[in-house]
């Protein structure tokens, strides 16, 4: 993959947050991963990459209110497009008594999943290589009709050659797919990820694996890949670039009296990983471990608070001599 990477862009649907214990925010796979990255380089007063979110909103008061929260964050709005007649979608969080999640949502008018059908810029910049790297997830992928998802992934295709960095979270909703076939679309975007960020329990609903070793096979064929598997509680499982050996990062040790609501945890963990990875020098296996332990750290300090988005000032902050130094 190339380096540096100086602007990337989010892509996906951000949506109205109704908390379990009644607050209301902002929320949304993608934008989280966003917003925690852009936090942590703020913390660290670290002017690049610059982070983009790419996006459709309405008119209503939500729509204004995420635009003031893309500004006061620092993230460009160069990318987030008006829908005249659609909406932000919404959504509400349950918790069971381990912090454990569960969702209700309404996004049957979210703007987002049209984003492909109004004038926007993203595509330009994909087709002229004017961004340098872009992640999005599968939710990204679920909500757009199988039309947009063919042009998106042309867009992609051709962003690619052109020497950009792909970036993708194999997050998985089975409803969003309504009755359609994911495996494809998947396979199609990790063909050209550089990096992938995978919760193990997803790739088997996805593609009907069974174990470990099914998904690090599955994905031989692209050598120059780093994959970053998640297992939860268990250690994230690094399979580098150019390499047959795996590397165990054991989880933050969390008490389940600590843990409050697991929403946004991977996301976290992959703006985590990514502050720590973009501001070291190189890409070592040491440095891609040690961004593997600040993003365990980043993750662990989000679930021990509600909601999807903690305040930026509760995050961890990087240890230079620890974290991003080989």
């Amino acid at each position: 993959m190339n380096r540096p990477i100086k602007v990337i862009a989010f892509f996906g649907e951000c949506m109205v947050e109704h908390r379990a214990n009644g607050a209301c925010h902002f929320g949304g796979d993608t934008f989280n991963s966003a917003w925690y990255l852009a936090s942590l380089l703020k913390v660290e007063h670290c002017p690049t990459p610059q982070v983009k979110y790419a996006t459709a909103i309405g008119l209503e008061q939500y729509s204004q209110r995420f635009q003031k929260l893309l500004e006061d964050m620092a993230i460009s709005r160069d990318f987030v497009v008006t829908h005249q007649s659609k909406t932000m979608g919404k959504y509400w969080i349950k918790l069971d008594q381990h912090g454990e999640r569960s969702f209700e949502f309404e996004r049957e008018q979210s703007a987002a999943k049209d984003y492909f059908k109004i004038n926007e810029p993203l595509s330009e910049a994909l087709n002229t290589k004017n961004i340098d790297a872009i992640y999005l997830s599968g939710i990204s992928l679920a909500i757009l009709c199988d039309e947009q998802l063919t042009y998106l992934l042309e867009r992609l295709t051709r962003f690619k050659q052109q020497g950009g960095t792909v970036l993708f979270d194999n997050n998985y909703r089975p409803s969003l797919w309504y009755g359609r076939k994911p495996y494809c679309a998947y396979l199609a975007v990790m063909a050209l990820a550089d990096i992938g960020f995978l919760t193990l329990e997803d790739e088997f609903a996805i593609h009907g694996m069974h174990s470990l070793d099914e998904v690090i096979t599955s994905y031989k064929n692209n050598s120059n890949q780093l994959l970053l598997i998640r297992q939860g509680a268990l250690p994230c499982v690094i399979k580098s670039p150019n390499s047959n050996e795996l590397t165990y990062v054991a989880a933050e040790p969390l008490s389940e009296q600590c843990i409050v609501d697991t929403s946004g945890a991977g996301d976290a963990f992959a703006a985590g990983f990514l502050a720590s990875w973009l501001m070291s020098d190189q890409q070592t296996n040491d440095t891609i471990r040690r961004a593997v332990q600040f993003a365990h750290k980043v993750a662990a300090e989000v679930i021990q608070h509600h909601g999807a988005l903690i305040a930026p000032h509760l995050l961890p902050t990087f240890k230079n001599e620890e974290v991003i130094s080989a």
